[in-house]
């Protein structure tokens, strides 16, 4: 409840506060597989606080080119470069007096999920190509670290999970809207007793465990997805508590992969259309 009446709070207050801000994104709450832009508003930077001199540079030279410099939710996927040479796709775009932008799909961008772009925010700086210290500026050639919560947006897609940041103990629903399977005609038009889900839990790269097998999943009626209406089904989980007879002692899940089956439905040859739930180890 906290988490949700933090991010209503959190949208109806973006758009007051963003400019006062020395990094945010935009639209906020935030879809982890789609586009935002990253703001870094030079105005609001402070020189000095980490050796950080970036904002008398820039009055100086209003024109010079600024880069980004990210480590979280992780390093960027294609990499920052050097920090005497950032890479050339790191270019921010400059869209008012010391204000910049880049737009990215932060999924790709990162290569993270979800869970860990929620769950870990974006940290980064602004600099320039060379961040080391220009001759005429006391400090080096980038601003102070800076960093913004993503905040989750409400899930309006085929197969929506909550919560977006979930551990192995935490219950864990699942959410199917019939009406959007465009990919599989075999699972369209589901009755109210036909929506099953298989499970396969992992506990690393090399070790899974098979819930029940797909032609059994009928038999287990914790398997079974409930209609809640509309052509949506749910199904609500304690991970852990699930596969507690299956995990070997000292064993943790890591992650759910699972996909919608249907009696007499047989998906087409290749591998079967896992969708992936990552679980946060917070020990």
């Amino acid at each position: 409840m906290k988490k949700i009446l933090f991010s209503l709070l959190a949208f109806a207050c973006m758009h007051a506060t963003a400019h006062a801000q020395k990094a945010y994104v935009l639209p906020s709450p935030t879809d982890a597989n789609s586009e935002l832009t990253l703001f870094i508003d030079m105005n609001q930077s402070e020189d000095g606080i980490q050796n950080n001199g970036l904002s008398a540079i820039l009055d100086a030279f209003p024109d010079t080119t600024v880069y980004l410099w990210t480590w979280d939710p992780s390093g960027p996927a294609a990499g920052n470069g050097d920090w005497d040479n950032s890479a050339d796709h790191q270019q921010l775009t400059k869209v008012g007096p010391k204000l910049y932008s880049m737009t990215f799909v932060p999924t790709e961008y990162y290569g993270v999920d979800g869970p860990q772009l929620f769950a870990r925010g974006i940290s980064c700086l602004a600099k320039l190509k060379n961040g080391n210290p220009v001759d005429g500026f006391s400090f080096e050639a980038k601003s102070e670290d800076m960093h913004v919560d993503i905040i989750p947006q409400l899930c309006a897609a085929r197969i929506c999970v909550f919560p977006e940041l979930r551990e192995p103990d935490d219950f864990l629903t699942i959410t199917y809207d019939n009406t959007k399977e465009v990919l599989y005609e075999g699972l369209q038009n589901m009755g109210d007793d036909d929506c099953y889900i298989y499970l396969l839990g992992k506990v690393d790269a090399f070790t899974s465990y098979e819930y029940a097998p797909e032609t059994d999943v009928y038999t287990y009626p914790e398997l079974k997805l409930t209609s809640i209406g509309e052509g949506k089904f749910r199904t609500t989980m304690i991970p852990e508590d699930l596969f507690a007879g299956i995990l070997n002692e000292g064993e943790s899940l890591s992650e759910i992969w699972y996909y919608i089956v249907r009696e007499g439905f047989t998906y087409p040859p290749g591998p079967p259309p896992f969708e992936i739930i990552s679980l946060l180890d917070c020990e």
